[in-house]
């Protein structure tokens, strides 16, 4: 059963900080959480719906879906290559999680990760995000 949440984002890779709070829908199935929210117009995505899902071995996938299509899977100490769509076409990007730390229960919780981003074997970017579920009161 999803839940209505609020969501706080905390993300940077190495140039660039951001920092979103948006509501979202928050739940469990099978051992795995869910979380579901709408990215803003200030985040120049556009239509875009961000869906995360932590599996019981604490891997991340994380999942857009409208203007820019992308699937990247997050798990620590191994490389994951992953298409990431956008209007000028399709890209295949390297994901090597660091460190994939889940804090998670039917309430809520925090989703805390390190991977980085490589493009043919180079490196794009190193990068955090924090991720806080709480339920709206």
């Amino acid at each position: 059963m999803m839940k209505d949440v609020i969501i706080s984002i905390k993300g940077s890779d190495g140039d660039e900080n951001i920092e979103l709070m948006t509501d979202g829908r928050f739940g469990v199935k099978n051992g795995s959480y869910f979380l579901t929210y709408d990215e803003t117009e200030m985040l120049g995505m556009g239509k875009v719906k961000t869906s995360i899902y932590v599996k019981p071995d604490s891997s991340v996938i994380m999942q857009r879906t409208g203007a820019v299509e992308s699937r990247l899977v997050v798990e620590e100490g191994k490389r994951s290559v992953c298409a990431y769509n956008t209007d000028v076409g399709e890209l295949l990007i390297g994901i090597s999680g660091e460190s994939v730390k889940t804090n998670l229960t039917a309430d809520g919780g925090d989703i805390s990760m390190k991977y980085t981003i490589d493009s043919n074997l180079k490196l794009v970017s190193r990068n955090t995000v924090k991720i806080s579920v709480r339920g709206v009161k």
